[in-house]
């Protein structure tokens, strides 16, 4: 089994973030991400990347989510390209409404439409 390199990338055009995810690539290159993304993202017109490595899908996909989060909150918005799927693996994320067993709130993040739970709190 070949290793997979995680990244998260911002996809831009003419200076402005159109998409912020996350993807994987066999090998750890700058070339191999600009194949990703053509290939991805085939008919889109965006003119630059740029990207940050992960160890692991996980942290790739919570630097996603965190990227994101911050967009929208500076913006009101999510990007443009992330506005149809939200972003997160294609969902978008809130605050658990779950607590912890001493009372203080849970600190993870929950899917939108997921009853506000996260994983945890869910079951």
């Amino acid at each position: 089994m070949a290793d997979k390199h995680f990244f998260s990338y911002e996809l831009h055009r003419d200076g402005k973030i159109m998409r912020r995810g996350k993807g994987s690539v066999a090998r750890r290159d700058d070339n191999a991400i600009a194949s990703y993304l053509r290939g991805r993202y085939p008919t889109r017109r965006w003119d630059a990347f740029a990207f940050q490595w992960h160890s692991s899908e996980s942290a790739a996909l919570k630097a996603e989510v965190q990227k994101i989060e911050s967009y929208a909150r500076r913006t009101g918005h999510l990007p443009p390209w992330n506005a149809h799927h939200g972003g997160g693996g294609g969902a978008t994320f809130a605050a658990c409404r779950g607590s912890l067993g001493d009372g203080r709130p849970c600190r993870n993040r929950a899917v939108v439409g997921n009853y506000g739970y996260c994983g945890v709190h869910a079951r």
